[in-house]
């Protein structure tokens, strides 16, 4: 019964960050909130394991993952739609969604050879956490060029969907 109030919780904050997430995401900036992000949900995987907090401390550490996974599907939309545009916007989140997909088989894979290879859960955690440190290196230098496919045809910027609203990062 504990662990099902505690995933009913943690979909709660899922719902909840997407909301609390966007909203950081307008205010700083992709990059800044991105990183935020990974930053956290690294830190909470690598510290989750070294904490001894006992149920409820796992309760608070569950809750607080699934925020952060809640604020990664608020982040990207909008990233999506500045990068590419939003003539196809639901077609290229779509395909940027699908690398979700492939992270979480990847994942998997990691997991069966860590475990099959006698690895401890500390060491999955660890490689989880290099993961989200280096989707936080990739956030911090990523660049929005906009959608040249529109300038190429010779529309103006703004025509078909596309904005040309300047941005903080």
């Amino acid at each position: 019964m504990f662990l099902a109030a505690i995933g009913s919780a943690a979909s709660i904050g899922n719902a909840l960050s997407r909301i609390i997430w966007g909203g950081i995401g307008d205010k700083l900036g992709f990059k800044t909130a991105m990183c935020t992000l990974q930053a956290i949900f690294a830190m909470l995987y690598i510290v989750m394991y070294y904490t001894q907090a006992g149920k409820w401390g796992y309760a608070i550490f569950v809750f607080c993952l699934f925020f952060c996974v809640g604020g990664s599907f608020s982040l990207l939309p909008a990233a999506t739609i500045r990068s590419f545009g939003t003539l196809h916007a639901t077609a290229n989140y779509g395909l940027v969604f699908t690398a979700a997909v492939v992270g979480s088989l990847l994942n998997l894979l990691i997991l069966n050879l860590t475990i099959n290879h006698g690895m401890s859960q500390q060491h999955v955690q660890w490689i989880v956490a290099s993961f989200l440190v280096v989707g936080l290196i990739n956030s911090a230098f990523f660049k929005f060029r906009g959608c040249p496919c529109v300038n190429r045809r010779g529309e103006r910027s703004g025509e078909y969907g596309y904005s040309s609203v300047p941005y903080s990062d």
